[in-house]
């Protein structure tokens, strides 16, 4: 997505309590897809606490062990 869509999307929402926006500076799109040349390990991190937390809150405390579990089956 070119930065003037972004940007375009972050004027949008700026104002809009039910949205949080997140930007992660100094990686590019893909940047939390493992094994791609764009991967950051720390951003991706991040990002995954961040949609831990933020499911958690809405769904509960036992989204995390389930979210695992899945992506342990799925990988591995």
């Amino acid at each position: 997505m070119s930065p003037t869509a972004q940007a375009s999307i972050r004027q949008g929402l700026k104002d809009n309590p039910l949205v949080t926006i997140y930007r992660y500076e100094g990686v590019s799109h893909g940047f939390n897809r493992m094994g791609s040349s764009a991967y950051r390990q720390e951003a991706a991190e991040l990002a995954r606490d961040r949609t831990l937390a933020f499911l958690k809150q809405h769904l509960g405390s036992g989204v995390k062990s389930l979210l695992y579990e899945t992506l342990r089956e799925r990988f591995n």
